[in-house]
């Protein structure tokens, strides 16, 4: 069985931190989490995929990556450059990638950026980032700039011991098993005198200062020229908030697994997912003339 290996990279003077699973020999595929989770929600799906190498990436303010600069805000598209950083340092010239809800939108918008990049997008739960009507951002950045203000003195919640916080993310706002729970503490939580407290930045919980309008979302979904392998829970996020985008998607395929909004915290999902996987990726293999395949 092969081993996972923790690792960290310097980007732009922060550092990113990782997981590698599976098989080194294989190409990798990069995967990257949603809000506020970590690098070890590839766990379970990885078990599920032994043969194939997993990379597993924390993002900026999450997990065991740095945070960014005092009273610096988290936007989603910073995410891309950090990527695109991470992947130079990597060596990694061209990718697939997998990613789940917020690390689905920041694959999708890498993917639009750097079409000759990224080969295939494995999504779970995710397609693209929240649009708002033009004619709601500039009272949405209002709100969004007068709540950033009142929270410049960044602390986070602390709890008096270490299963507290474990119940705390089980019970949260998309919720997770016990142990899936145990998994993302694990690798995100900081012991200190007082208790235990997440490791992410707190400023993660702040609204975003600038917002993308549904004509701006369409534009990067339509320059996006990988193959993309959408999977929907059957209890995850509303079905409404992709569809009208899934006309934009020049090679989209869509799956509808059983399971909630992080289906790949869940065995049964990750398995389902897994078996997927694996026959996208056979029928690539099937694909290859006889003469390639023996070489």
């Amino acid at each position: 069985m092969n081993k996972n290996k923790e690792f960290t990279l310097n980007i732009n003077n922060m550092n990113m931190s990782g997981i590698v699973y599976g098989n080194p020999k294989s190409p990798p595929v990069i995967a990257l989490h949603g809000w506020l989770d970590n690098a070890a929600s590839f766990e379970i799906l990885a078990r599920q995929l032994p043969d194939q190498q997993i990379i597993a990436l924390d993002f900026i303010g999450h997990g065991k990556s740095s945070h960014r600069g005092l009273n610096s805000p988290y936007y989603l598209w910073d995410n891309v450059t950090d990527l695109y950083l991470a992947l130079e340092a990597l060596h990694v010239d061209k990718v697939d990638f997998i990613g789940h809800s917020m690390g689905a939108s920041i694959a999708m918008l890498f993917a639009a950026c750097f079409p000759e990049k990224v080969g295939k997008l494995l999504l779970i739960e995710g397609l693209a980032p929240l649009h708002y009507p033009v004619s709601k951002l500039p009272g949405a950045m209002a709100k969004a700039i007068r709540k950033r203000v009142k929270s410049y003195a960044r602390s986070g919640k602390v709890y008096p011991e270490f299963e507290a916080l474990v119940r705390a993310r089980a019970q949260g706002m998309f919720p997770v098993s016990a142990p899936a729970a145990r998994l993302l503490a694990e690798r995100g939580s900081i012991k200190s005198a007082q208790g235990y407290r997440w490791s992410s930045d707190p400023a993660l919980l702040l609204p975003s200062i600038n917002r993308f309008s549904k004509s701006q979302i369409k534009a990067f979904l339509q320059s996006v020229e990988a193959e993309v392998f959408l999977f929907l829970a059957t209890d995850g996020l509303a079905d409404e908030r992709w569809q009208e985008y899934m006309d934009d998607v020049a090679r989209l395929q869509v799956t509808r697994l059983e399971g909630n909004h992080h289906l790949h915290l869940q065995k049964t999902g990750a398995i389902a997912i897994a078996d997927n996987v694996r026959q996208i990726y056979s029928r690539e293999l099937d694909d290859l003339p006889a003469n390639l395949e023996s070489l």
